[in-house]
């Protein structure tokens, strides 16, 4: 091979190491390179769930570490990635879980309802207690910093795991209602929840019914709330047509100003899914978790 040959050589491969080597820096940093998972399993009232440990690939711990609490329906562990894959390059530990009778879990799925709503809302309280004894023995986790996290139906389920186990450090609910379980459920009727045609009514004209609201209450979320000692952020977007999120950070908010450790965000334009409602584009809720983390030095 003459010099010039060589030469040509050498450039090529320079210039194709130069070109991808922006990609590789990328993936360190933000890819999902820089997650393992591990599979768990965690015995709970007879029936084994079946989880997923999602750690950070670099450092040894210990970790801050966070149970994920699903929202309503037949959930599933996947169904939480967008938890694992923002948290977990903060460096948190995350855990994940499939739902009794759901994917790999054993046990029978049950939909909570109205009637029965506090004794099916304390049996999943002791699921997420649960798992987050397995994930406080961890290895890598720093058992006096794991916390819980959850949306929607997680907004009665964390405040009832925290008033059984005082010591947990921290809790993170997104669109979690603060209301009775009976009255969350007129507001969705009211609403149609964007799946049905709902009342017709104005934000102003369904807040007026929900004054007057004489229905089944079932779980009554405020004397826990009350007493509650976690310090807990509460997240919610003011558009939110699940849950009644103004009536909701309303009652945090007096609470609050009575000693309870809650900080209380509204963001007006969000929706249930913390989205802004007419774009559908996500807002920055992510990094005010972070930030909120830090504060308390959960996140160091």
């Amino acid at each position: 091979m003459n010099l010039r040959s060589w030469t040509r050589k050498v450039i090529a491969v320079t210039l194709l190491l130069l070109g991808t080597l922006p990609v590789v820096v990328l993936l360190r940093v933000t890819g999902i390179h820089r997650i393992r998972h591990e599979r768990a399993r965690v015995s709970s009232n007879g029936r084994e769930l079946a989880a997923t440990i999602s750690l950070p690939r670099w450092g040894s711990g210990p970790f801050p570490a966070i149970v994920v609490v699903h929202g309503s329906g037949p959930r599933r562990a996947q169904d939480q990635s967008m938890v694992w894959r923002n948290l977990v390059p903060e460096g948190m530990v995350v855990l994940t879980y499939d739902k009794p009778g759901v994917g790999e879990s054993t046990g029978q799925f049950q939909e909570v309802r109205t009637d029965t709503s506090e004794q099916q809302l304390r049996a999943i309280a002791g699921d997420v207690l649960a798992c987050l004894e397995v994930l406080r023995k961890h290895p890598l986790v720093d058992p006096t910093r794991v916390g819980l996290f959850g949306g929607s139906q997680a907004g009665w389920i964390i405040p009832l795991a925290t008033d059984v186990q005082k010591d947990i450090p921290f809790s993170v609910i997104l669109s979690g209602p603060a209301t009775s379980y009976g009255m969350e459920m007129y507001y969705s009727s009211l609403t149609g929840e964007g799946l049905g045609p709902g009342s017709g009514l104005s934000t102003d004209e369904i807040e007026q019914r929900l004054n007057t609201y004489n229905g089944l209450v079932g779980y009554e979320p405020r004397p826990v709330l009350a007493g509650l000692q976690t310090p807990t952020l509460w997240l919610f977007g003011e558009q939110d047509i699940s849950i009644p999120a103004r009536r909701s950070a309303t009652i945090l908010r007096e609470l609050q100003n009575q000693g309870a450790p809650f900080t209380v965000r509204v963001y007006p334009n969000g929706n249930h899914n913390l989205e802004d409602y007419a774009t559908r584009k996500e807002l920055s809720f992510w990094q005010d978790i972070v930030d909120w983390l830090r504060a308390r030095q959960v996140l160091r």
